[in-house]
C-alpha cells in the first residue's frame, strides 16, 4: 500500500500526538542507567494512568496468581516493556476521544489481541514477543479514529466484518477515501513506534504481502501473520467470534509462519482455552 497524500487522508481526523509522559517513559527506558524507581515514579504522575497499569496488570491473563498492589510492584514483577506496553494502552484509551461512542468491546478485543499475540510469539517464534503485543494493542486503533470522524463509519465496519471476499481495507477506502490501517500507521509513527509494527498497521489486512518476503521485512511479515492468529483467539474467548479475517488469510499466515494449516488451528485452540481457562480460574 502506497501512501501519496496523507494531508488529504488525513483531512478533518485528529491524530493523537505522543503524550508527554510516554516520550519521557521511552526515553528512560532506553537509557543504559534505566532505574525501577524513575520508572515508578513517571507513571505515577498520573493517577488515571497509574490506576489502569495496576487494574490491567492484575487481569488474569497478565498479573497471574500475584496481585499488584503499586506501580512500584507493577515495575519489578512484569519488566519495563511490558510495563510500556501497559502504559501505551492507558494513554491510547485516554488520547483517543470518541464523543462517548461505547467502545469497551474494542477495547478488551484489543487488550486480549495483544495478550495472545506475546504469547503466540513464543510459541511460533521469529519476533520479539514484546513487540508483538504492542503490535496487537495499535493494529485497530485507526478504527476509533473513523468513528469519531465518521458517524457512517459503524455501518462500513459492520459491511466489512462480514464481507468474505474484498479486503477489509478496501471497502473503507471505497467509502471513505481512507481506512483504519492508514490512520494507524500515521498514529504508530507519532507515536514514535519502531518502524516494522507501523508498517505492519499499514498493511495489516493485506495478506498477500505474506506469500512474497520481498515485500516487507520477514519480522513485519510475521508480526502480521501473528496478529491474524491473535485476533481469532481473542474473538472466540470473548464470544465476539468474527472469523471472515482468519478464513481469508489462514492459507497465507501458514505459508507466512511455516505451518500447516491444521498446526495453526491447533495453536489456536489451545490458546483459546489458556484463556478460557485463566479466566475461570480467576473466578473461582
Amino acid at each position: 500500500m502506497n501512501i501519496t497524500d496523507h494531508k488529504t487522508l488525513l483531512q478533518g481526523i485528529a491524530i493523537p500526538p505522543c503524550p508527554a509522559i510516554l516520550d519521557r517513559l521511552m526515553t528512560e527506558i532506553k537509557s543504559p542507567l534505566i532505574n525501577n524507581k524513575k520508572i515508578a515514579g513517571l507513571i505515577k504522575q498520573d493517577v488515571g494512568i497509574a490506576a489502569a497499569v495496576i487494574r490491567t496488570a492484575n487481569s488474569p491473563l497478565i498479573g497471574g496468581r500475584h496481585r499488584i498492589a503499586s506501580i512500584t510492584d507493577a515495575v519489578n514483577m512484569l519488566g519495563f516493556k511490558l510495563i510500556a506496553n501497559l502504559v501505551n494502552e492507558a494513554l491510547l484509551k485516554s488520547a483517543i476521544n470518541t464523543n462517548g461512542a461505547p467502545l469497551e468491546r474494542f477495547w478488551d478485543s484489543s487488550r486480549y489481541t495483544a495478550i495472545a499475540a506475546k504469547r503466540l510469539a513464543t510459541v511460533v517464534g521469529g519476533v520479539n514477543a514484546d513487540t508483538a503485543y504492542t503490535f496487537g494493542l495499535f493494529h485497530d486503533c485507526g478504527i476509533p479514529l473513523l468513528t469519531q470522524r465518521y458517524p457512517e463509519y459503524k455501518n462500513i465496519l459492520r459491511e466489512a466484518n462480514q464481507d468474505a471476499q474484498r479486503a477489509f481495507t478496501d471497502i473503507e477506502e471505497s467509502a471513505l477515501g481512507t481506512s483504519h490501517a492508514i490512520l494507524g500507521y500515521y498514529l504508530a509513527r507519532t507515536w514514535g513506534l519502531a518502524d516494522t509494527v507501523a508498517q505492519g498497521i499499514l498493511n495489516h489486512h493485506d495478506y498477500t504481502q505474506l506469500e512474497d518476503p520481498r515485500n516487507l521485512n520477514s519480522e513485519t511479515h510475521r508480526l502480521i501473520a501473528i496478529n491474524v492468529m491473535a485476533e481469532i483467539v481473542a474473538s472466540t474467548h470473548l464470544r465476539t467470534v468474527q472469523d471472515g479475517e482468519w478464513r481469508k488469510a489462514r492459507e497465507m499466515v501458514s505459508v507466512c509462519l511455516g505451518y500447516i494449516p491444521t498446526d495453526l488451528d491447533d495453536i489456536v485452540d489451545d490458546m483459546v482455552y489458556q484463556f478460557d481457562e485463566a479466566l475461570n480460574h480467576a473466578d473461582n
